[in-house]
């Protein structure tokens, strides 16, 4: 099912963030309001800057994650009338831009995600 964003924005970084909205409607006039941001970031030896890797290291990287690896964000709200809908996801929309935003923005978050992504694979594989 493809989905048509409710904003983007290019990042600094050279990725773009979608926002999605991924409402439902749960009864008459009742809605579950359901904000998505996502980005997909390829896994890619340039991502890698601040911490260059070995190839072997960058293969072992890119042969756990594959590649795009995605962040996903959801926020939601329950119940919201079908008055309120729209003015509700445009809150959890600027919510997330003011809290999460920035962050997500920055030059080193890529790096940082597939870094984090990676570890959290490998720890997750220790414990099996």
């Amino acid at each position: 099912m493809e989905r048509t964003p409710y904003k983007k924005m290019e990042c600094d970084h050279g990725h773009c963030l979608e926002i999605f909205d991924d409402s439902r409607k749960i009864g008459a006039d009742a809605w579950v309001v359901i904000m998505t941001a996502t980005m997909k970031i390829p896994v890619e030896a340039s991502l890698f800057a601040s911490e260059p890797l070995s190839d072997s290291k960058f293969n072992d990287i890119l042969n756990t994650l594959g590649s795009p690896i995605e962040y996903r964000y959801r926020l939601e709200r329950n119940m919201i009338m079908d008055h309120e809908k729209d003015a509700v996801l445009e809150n959890l929309v600027n919510t997330f831009l003011e809290n999460t935003g920035r962050y997500v923005a920055n030059p080193k978050f890529p790096e940082k995600l597939a870094l984090k992504a990676y570890r959290d694979r490998v720890e997750k594989g220790k414990k099996k």
